[in-house]
């Protein structure tokens, strides 16, 4: 057992969203005048409910050591490390008090650390493996917090079976400029060892986590709960990305849910075939896991919309590799796999969305509809233009489509074009604004609940997207 943590070293290399969480809280974990910081959860559900085998619970042992003040380098590059230098780590989310965390950020790794915590994508594993090798402590180690179930074994053979700790992260988080966590719900890790020689890693590891207030566990089948979270990435990754649909989106579209449970039956045999049970009831769990945050985009998805290469080869090149051990080819994923690096595998772009949207005016009022689906609330008229669909055709279809007014794309009047990149929360989406008119009493179709006119003076509360703005900016355009 270690008598001191105090001067314990961590490094997380990988400055994306799994590095910033889990990194923050290492930082977080002690503090010099009793007072604790803002933190991202809960301190007590700090603590393992099935701690790993020769780990002692300081509370219960009755020991009196101060909680340690881990050193944290975050290992970033580009416009992160300049933010995270400048400006430090962001947090918002789960319900807690947004504030800002002074971080120390370097370019690569200074010196020896007790402790690597890998997050960077696979396809950088070997890498990461190079640059630590030959910055750690004598008993030091590194921690695999990687999607796909490869990457351990990876890092394991540059670095030794008994430096490397494999982990599995649940976590609904996003990184956004400047240098900003943004999370869901509380992030959980649970870790184990592939064998002996990674016991006292582990153990070690299980030991810093309970000073912190990480929700965390250890896992005696590490290797199963690795396959388990891999079902879920092969399941909904892949297709979210390819479609550029949220957890809701899979989880309503019945071909996508359809596709979605032939991948997921396709990886639970790569389990097997490496000789890992997964039951055919873990769909419905990964099901259940992804309906508590229905609006969250995947990590490929939130890759692909920053225009960096995605994990396929991690995710579905791992079932495809099990699969061949077999003599095999799984079907879906061999075709998605090849879909994915013919689409994303190489430079690609990624635009925004292109909406039209229209502004019935009558006297000091506007027409306004209650949208159906996420996001809720009160919104113009308007929606998607399709392909090979003119800006002014798509509006008057949207209108028509949503209120029963006919407005003849001639008499449409251009009020401006709106590209603000955090306008939609369902992503980027830049928007034509147009203004009419005439028209009757509206009837509520397609996507409105419900469609009515409002002084533009006594708008309602819940208003959706930046159409407030909008609303705003046509009132003062024609004094209304």
């Amino acid at each position: 057992m270690m008598k001191s943590l105090s001067d314990k070293r961590i490094a997380v290399f990988g400055a994306g969203a799994v590095g910033c969480y889990f990194g923050s809280l290492f930082a977080q974990a002690a503090f010099a005048d009793g007072n604790p910081p803002p933190a991202l959860v809960d301190r007590k559900l700090a603590g393992t409910s099935n701690p790993a085998p020769a780990l002692v619970d300081r509370k219960r042992a009755g020991t009196n050591n101060p909680a340690p003040a881990f050193s944290v380098d975050f290992i970033a590059r580009g416009k992160r490390l300049l933010n995270l230098k400048s400006g430090g780590l962001k947090i918002k989310g789960a319900g807690k008090e947004s504030f800002s965390l002074s971080v120390s950020a370097l370019d690569r790794l200074d010196g020896l650390y007790d402790a690597v915590l890998v997050c960077v994508k696979s396809q950088d594993t070997l890498s990461a493996a190079a640059a630590v090798k030959g910055h750690l402590k004598k008993d030091g180690f590194v921690v695999s917090l990687q999607n796909g179930v490869e990457n351990p074994e990876i890092l394991m053979s540059l670095l030794g079976k008994d430096r490397v700790v494999p982990a599995v992260v649940y976590l609904t988080a996003s990184m956004r400029e400047p240098a900003t966590l943004v999370f869901q719900s509380e992030g959980k890790l649970l870790y184990g060892f592939y064998n002996e020689e990674g016991r006292r890693a582990a153990e070690r590891f299980g030991e810093m986590l309970s000073f912190t207030g990480i929700k965390h566990e250890y896992s005696p089948s590490i290797k199963t709960v690795q396959w388990k979270k891999l079902c879920l990435n092969a399941a909904m990754n892949p297709l979210s990305a390819l479609f550029r649909m949220d957890f809701g989106g899979m989880l309503k579209n019945k071909d996508a849910a359809a596709l979605s449970k032939a991948i997921f039956e396709e990886t639970r045999q790569a389990a097997a075939i490496e000789g890992v049970k997964i039951d055919e009831s873990e769909f419905d769990d990964i099901k259940r896991r992804c309906s508590f945050n229905p609006s969250f985009k995947t990590s490929m998805l939130q890759d692909i919309e920053a225009s960096r290469r995605p994990e396929t080869d991690a995710i579905l090149g791992a079932v495809v590799r099990a699969w061949a051990k077999a003599g095999k080819v799984p079907p879906y994923c061999d075709m998605l796999l090849k879909i994915m690096n013919v689409k994303f595998g190489g430079w690609f772009q990624i635009s925004p969305r292109l909406a039209a949207d229209v502004i019935v005016g009558r006297g000091d009022e506007v027409l306004l509809i209650e949208r159906k689906n996420e996001p809720y609330g009160w919104a113009v008229p308007g929606g998607f233009v399709d392909l090979y669909e003119s800006l002014e055709t798509a509006a008057s279809r949207e209108l028509e489509e949503e209120t029963g007014i006919k407005a003849p794309p001639g008499e449409l009047e251009l009020l401006g074009v709106y590209s603000d990149p955090a306008r939609d929360p369902r992503g980027h989406t830049v928007s034509a604004v147009y203004v009419y008119w005439g028209g009757g009493e509206p009837a509520a179709g397609d996507d409105a609940a419900r469609a009515r006119f409002f002084n533009v003076e006594s708008l309602p509360e819940n208003i959706a997207f930046d159409h407030r703005k909008v609303l705003r900016d046509y009132r003062d355009k024609y004094r209304v």
